[in-house]
């Protein structure tokens, strides 16, 4: 049975929860009437139910705020959190959809490191990175993806998010790479796609970009990224 068709009213629901931000954390009926569309007695319906579970609260004025049933939810996921179970998927739909081998760095010190990789499954295919590979971030597409995306920013589009390199770490190799954040929109990681420079000529990155764009998106989504960081993707 596929469970991804949803129901309206808890896609509602949860469009509420969602509307709360850090720059907006209270906001009072017709605030979120106005972020989420929806009819005011439809929200007055549905913060019946969140008020119960304690996952919005009224306040004394009047107005709503996400509440303390958010909390344990949270720490039960932290309990569960595996970021393998996130991040390996990922890699092999990219190498299944490009062919071209996949890699997610996380910055460590001074360096960055290769944290998981899934190789490409072109016979000719990048032998350069490696599992646990430590590099210097003054070179190649993740050491500037690492560069760009550290301080805080966005919303950001295909072209913002993905960064090349060609022939600058190894000169018959390339690389793409792009950005996964977290909670609180923090860098988490960089998520390349690198192989021989002969596959990557133009035509070639114009097709791999959104591939790459959309797989980091839904990454960083499921780690907590909020959906106001992306545009367009």
């Amino acid at each position: 049975m596929n469970s991804k068709g949803g129901v309206a009213a808890v896609d509602r629901a949860f469009a509420i929860m969602q509307a709360f931000t850090h720059q907006r954390p209270v906001m009072t009926l017709a605030e979120i009437s106005r972020v989420t569309g929806l009819y005011k007695s439809t929200i007055l319906r549905l913060l019946g139910s969140l008020e119960k579970s304690y996952f919005v609260v009224q306040r004394a004025d009047g107005s709503y705020q996400l509440g303390p049933g958010l909390l344990e939810l949270a720490s039960i996921y932290q309990d569960s959190f595996d970021l393998r179970q996130f991040v390996h998927p990922t890699l092999e739909r990219l190498v299944a959809e490009t062919g071209e081998g996949a890699s997610f760095f996380i910055r460590h010190a001074e360096m960055q490191m290769c944290l998981f990789r899934v190789d490409g499954n072109q016979t000719i295919r990048d032998y350069t990175i490696r599992l646990g590979d430590r590099r210097p971030l003054d070179k190649g597409a993740s050491a500037e993806a690492f560069r760009k995306f550290e301080d805080k920013g966005g919303p950001y589009t295909v072209d913002d998010l993905v960064v090349g390199s060609f022939g600058a770490v190894t000169p018959e190799m390339a690389a793409l790479a792009a950005p996964v954040f977290g909670q609180g929109n923090d860098l988490v990681g960089v998520i390349t796609l690198s192989g021989p420079l002969s596959r990557f000529d133009e035509p070639a990155v114009a097709r791999l970009k959104p591939i790459l764009a959309e797989q980091i998106v839904t990454l960083s989504r499921m780690l907590g990224a909020q959906p106001g960081l992306f545009r367009g993707v």
